[in-house]
C-alpha cells in the first residue's frame, strides 16, 4: 500500500499522465500504477548469468500460481491480490483489511484458493510539490543509508512490531481507503456468499449494488457477475461448489488507471 501511493504521488511518474504519445493512444488511462500478485509457498533459487551480470532464477509451481493471481488483478478491477495462503500467515487485523472475492483453481496448485483483495482507491492522492532533495552519493551517506535501512528492517521484524498499525496508520492508506465503508463490505459479503452457495439470481441483486454504491465501478462485483451471467445466464450449473477456473468465463474489468 505504501509503494502504491509513492508511485501514485510521484511528480516524475504523474508527468507520463500528459505525455503526448501516451495520451494519443491511451486517452485519459495514461496513469503508471503497481498491480501485485501475492502468495506463499516453496521454491528453488538458482543463479543465472554470467560473470559480468548474474540474476535470480526462481522455480516453482507457487511462482507460477503468484504470477496467475497478479495476472488476475487485471480480471478483478484490484491492485493488490492476495492467495489465502498468505491471508492465513496474516495477523487477525492484517486480514480484517482483506476482502474475500472469489475462489478459484489455478493451474500449478492442487488445491483451489480462495482469493483477497486489498481495497484501495489512489485517486485522492495529490502528485508531491516537492522534487527530490539531489543528494551527492558518496562512500559516508550510501553507509549511513544502509544502516538506515537495516535498522528499519530489524525493528519491522521484531515481535514488538505491528504491521497492521503501521499500515493503517499510513496517510496515504487512510486516504485510499476512506471511500470504501461497513455497508459495502456487509452487502459484498452478502452477494459472494449468496454467489458461493449457489443463490446467483439474490447474489446478482447484492453485487449490482456493490457494482456503484461508491459511486465508481467496484471490480469484484463486476467480474463476478460477468462470470454468472457469461456462464450460465445468472442460474448456477448443477453440482456447483462456489469454485471455478481462474478466467474461464471471465473478461479483464474496465477501471481508470
Amino acid at each position: 500500500a505504501t509503494i502504491l501511493g509513492a508511485a501514485h504521488r510521484s511528480p516524475v511518474l504523474a508527468s507520463y499522465r500528459f505525455h503526448p504519445a501516451l495520451q494519443q493512444r491511451l486517452r485519459n488511462r495514461c496513469r503508471v500504477n503497481l498491480s501485485f500478485g501475492l502468495h506463499y509457498g516453496w521454491a528453488i533459487e538458482g543463479a543465472v548469468g554470467s560473470e559480468f551480470k548474474i540474476d535470480a532464477s526462481y522455480l516453482s509451481p507457487n511462482v507460477t500460481i503468484a504470477s496467475s493471481i497478479e495476472n488476475a488483478t487485471r480480471i478483478y478491477g484490484v491492485s493488490i491480490l492476495a492467495s489465502q495462503s498468505v491471508v492465513e500467515l496474516c495477523s487477525k487485523s492484517m486480514a480484517s483489511n482483506l476482502r474475500l472475492i472469489d475462489k478459484v483453481i489455478i493451474k500449478g496448485s492442487k488445491e483451489p484458493l480462495e482469493l483477497f483483495c486489498l481495497d484501495l482507491d489512489y485517486k485522492p492522492l495529490q502528485v508531491d510539490d516537492k522534487g527530490a532533495v539531489p543528494i551527492e552519493w558518496n562512500l559516508q551517506h550510501r553507509f549511513k543509508s544502509r544502516q538506515h535501512l537495516q535498522g528499519t528492517k530489524q525493528a519491522l521484524w521484531s515481535d514488538e512490531a505491528s504491521i497492521a498499525e503501521l499500515m493503517e496508520g499510513d496517510p496515504d492508506f487512510i486516504r485510499m481507503r476512506k471511500r470504501y465503508n461497513t455497508k459495502f463490505f456487509q452487502t459484498f459479503n452478502m452477494g459472494y456468499q449468496n454467489y458461493s452457495q449457489g443463490e446467483w439470481q439474490v447474489a446478482r441483486d447484492l453485487l449490482k449494488k456493490t457494482a456503484t454504491m461508491l459511486n465508481e465501478e467496484d471490480g469484484p462485483s463486476m467480474a463476478l457477475l460477468h462470470y454468472m451471467e457469461a456462464s450460465h445466464q445468472f442460474e448456477a450449473p448443477h453440482g456447483w461448489v462456489g469454485v471455478h477456473r481462474l478466467g474461464e468465463h471471465m473478461q479483464q474489468v474496465s477501471v481508470s488507471w
